[in-house]
């Protein structure tokens, strides 16, 4: 992609004036408010508050008792007396089981969490600090080129630095693709 195929993309900057400066802190927060809206979170609608509370209640439960139930019926007798405790020699074979499967992943789990820690925390300490894991002359010529591309859609920096609120236009978004193939067109692509 070109600069001609950016400017094609957007609107000329002069054009339109979509960028407002304000100092009022009640219309900072109407700007937000007119982003964010769930009828969740507003004052009143108790109906629509009880209904998804009680959903999510209800399949917590449904995620959670039976891990319950598997723990009461781990050892021979129960940990907790409200709960299902089975009494059939088949799931008492299949608690022991799940018991030693369970410590078995416990620990596997642990030791390995363990080993990335120390290899992390000792590769975070000892080899990133004295080696260069980027290349300066790339980094530079991708962020030239993303100036040049912010430039030409939101205008020069001093201006795009000094504004305090900005409103994107949809001609302006960024399309999902463009960043790639501009760093590929100015040969500094990200591999």
């Amino acid at each position: 992609m070109t600069d001609k195929h950016i400017q094609s993309n957007t609107k000329q900057f002069s054009q339109e004036n979509i960028f407002i400066e304000t100092d009022d802190k009640a219309s900072k927060s109407q700007n937000v408010k007119n982003f964010v809206q769930d009828d969740f979170f507003e004052k009143g609608n108790w109906g629509l508050k009880l209904r998804q509370l009680g959903i999510n209640f209800a399949f917590l439960i449904v995620l959670v008792l039976p891990v319950l139930i598997l723990f009461n019926s781990l050892k021979n007798g129960k940990l907790w007396q409200s709960l299902y405790h089975w009494q059939y020699q088949d799931g008492f074979d299949l608690t022991k089981f799940l018991e030693a499967s369970i410590l078995i992943a416990i620990v596997v789990v642990l030791v390995c969490s363990l080993a990335f820690l120390v290899r992390n925390n000792y590769r975070e300490q000892k080899i990133y600090p004295n080696q260069i894991t980027y290349d300066d002359d790339k980094l530079q010529a991708r962020k030239a080129v993303m100036d040049k591309l912010y430039t030409s859609r939101y205008g020069d920096k001093n201006f795009r630095e000094s504004t305090k609120y900005y409103a994107v236009n949809e001609e302006q978004n960024i399309d999902d693709h463009l960043i790639s193939d501009l760093f590929k067109e100015s040969g500094v692509e990200i591999k």
